[in-house]
């Protein structure tokens, strides 16, 4: 971050390195950037009319100076710099890499990874319920809405309970002894950055 927040330079060095390292780990790079990037563009638009200056634009009370300009710019290159990297970071770490490599202790980790688990399994049990109550028109309605949503709420906890146990039976049956293990995965874009940082600063220098 230091370095995304250095200048222009730089921010466009990460914007670019980290968008295409995340192009290349993830198809979902541009669905993961969409909602932040709505915020972002939202709350550059409000900078660039508040801020008083020098007038190079208008449109009926609506004005855009120099100073709005500048800062607009600055602030849209250093939040899309600073999102890329953490987006690349969300796509090629997982959970369990996070938590070994802040080196926590080991009941804390493993704490965290079944947390981790449970709400997976409890978000993927009510997701599958509200897609199904759609499917019956089951929020068609205040009445329905809210007997629909209390059907769904008990059928989340009962189902949770069943995925849980079997999550349960899962880890004995393959031996669990308190240590989940991660697997250490070598990621294949070096290269790509080399060559990405490199045709950068070769444009820098011409």
């Amino acid at each position: 971050l230091p370095l995304i927040l250095a200048d222009i330079q730089s921010q466009l060095v990460a914007l670019a390195l980290f968008s295409a390292l995340s192009i290349h780990a993830s198809r979902y790079y541009f669905r993961l950037l969409f909602a932040p990037a709505v915020f972002i563009l939202f709350s550059t638009a409000v900078i660039l009319l508040t801020i008083e200056g020098n007038e190079i634009a208008s449109l009926y009370f609506f004005r855009i100076t120099d100073k709005s300009l500048e800062v607009a710019v600055s602030t849209l290159l250093r939040c899309f710099s600073a999102l890329s990297a953490f987006c690349y970071l969300i796509l090629t770490t997982t959970l369990p890499e996070f938590v070994n490599s802040v080196r926590l202790k080991g009941f804390i980790r493993e704490i965290m990874l079944l947390s981790y688990r449970a709400i997976q399994v409890l978000m993927e049990e009510a997701e599958n319920l509200r897609i199904s109550a759609e499917s019956r028109l089951g929020f068609r309605g205040v009445r329905r809405w809210v007997r629909t949503a209390g059907l769904i709420s008990y059928m989340i906890f009962l189902r949770s309970l069943w995925r849980i146990e079997k999550f349960e039976m899962a880890k004995d049956s393959r031996c669990y002894s308190g240590i989940f293990p991660s697997i250490k995965v070598e990621y294949g874009g070096k290269i790509y950055a080399f060559l990405i940082f490199f045709a950068i600063f070769l444009g820098l220098l011409v």
